[in-house]
C-alpha cells in the first residue's frame, strides 16, 4: 500500500503558499497528501481548505455537525462561547467576520462514526471529540501521538509567546462537559503526547492535570 500524508487542517484563509512551503520544506511532495482533514468549524482552521482542495486534487473530510461553515465559509457563530469577555473583544469579531471560499466536504462523517486511515497507511483513525464544537474531530495514532487541536492550548495568546506547554482553555467552547468526556475517551485510548492546534506539544500528564484542575 502506498503511503500517503494527511494534511490536518489548512489554517485561515490565504495561508496555502505558506502551507506549501513548509510541506516542501519537510521534504513532502504535493502529490503524498493523500487526504484533508477539517478538525471543526472555526475559520482559523478551515480558511485555505478550497484552495488546498484545488491544488491537492485531494478530498477533504469533516463532521456533518461542522460542514455549514466549511460549505458557507464563516465560521459557526452559534460556537463561539468565549471562555472570558476579553475574547468577545479580541477575537470573536475577527472570527465572526472573516470570510473563507466556500466549498464541500467529500468525506462526512456522522455521529460517533470513526474514519480508519490505514487506507492512507497510516496506524490511526479520525474520531468525534466534540466539545469545542459540536462536530470536532481528533486524530488517534496507534504509536500514542493524539491531535487534538482546540480541545485545549497552551501558552500566551495562543501559543504565540512564552510558556507553549502550559495548558489552558481556548477562547471558545461550545460545550465545557463534553470536553471533558471527550478528553477522557482520547485518554483511554493509550495515547501519550498530545498535538494542539494553539501551542506546543504537551504530555499525557499535562492533559491529565489539565482535566482535573478546569475541567472539573
Amino acid at each position: 500500500m502506498e503511503k500517503k500524508h494527511v494534511l490536518v487542517d489548512t489554517g485561515v484563509p490565504n495561508s496555502e503558499k505558506k502551507i506549501i512551503k513548509q510541506l516542501k520544506k519537510h521534504g513532502i511532495k504535493l502529490d503524498d497528501i493523500g487526504l484533508i482533514l477539517v478538525t471543526h468549524g472555526h475559520i482559523d482552521h478551515f480558511g485555505s481548505a478550497k484552495e488546498l482542495k484545488d491544488i491537492l486534487k485531494v478530498p477533504i473530510l469533516m463532521h456533518n455537525l461542522d460542514k455549514e461553515a466549511l460549505q458557507t465559509g464563516k465560521s459557526m457563530l452559534k460556537t463561539l462561547k468565549s471562555n472570558h469577555k476579553i475574547w468577545d473583544i479580541v477575537l470573536k469579531p475577527k472570527l465572526a467576520n472573516d470570510i473563507a471560499s466556500p466549498c464541500f466536504p467529500d468525506i462526512v462523517l456522522n455521529g460517533n462514526q470513526e474514519y480508519d486511515l490505514s487506507i492512507y497507511g497510516i496506524n490511526g483513525k479520525v474520531i468525534h471529540t466534540p466539545g469545542h464544537t459540536p462536530g470536532s474531530l481528533s486524530v488517534v495514532l496507534e504509536d500514542g501521538n493524539a491531535i487534538i487541536m482546540d480541545l485545549a492550548s497552551s501558552g500566551i495568546l495562543l501559543g504565540g509567546i512564552a510558556f507553549n506547554s502550559r495548558m489552558k482553555h481556548p477562547p471558545f467552547h461550545d460545550n465545557l462537559e463534553q470536553v471533558k468526556n471527550s478528553i477522557n475517551h482520547i485518554l483511554s485510548l493509550n495515547t501519550e503526547t498530545f498535538y494542539l492546534g494553539h501551542g506546543n506539544p504537551v504530555s499525557r500528564k499535562s492533559v491529565i492535570n489539565y482535566r482535573d484542575q478546569f475541567l472539573e
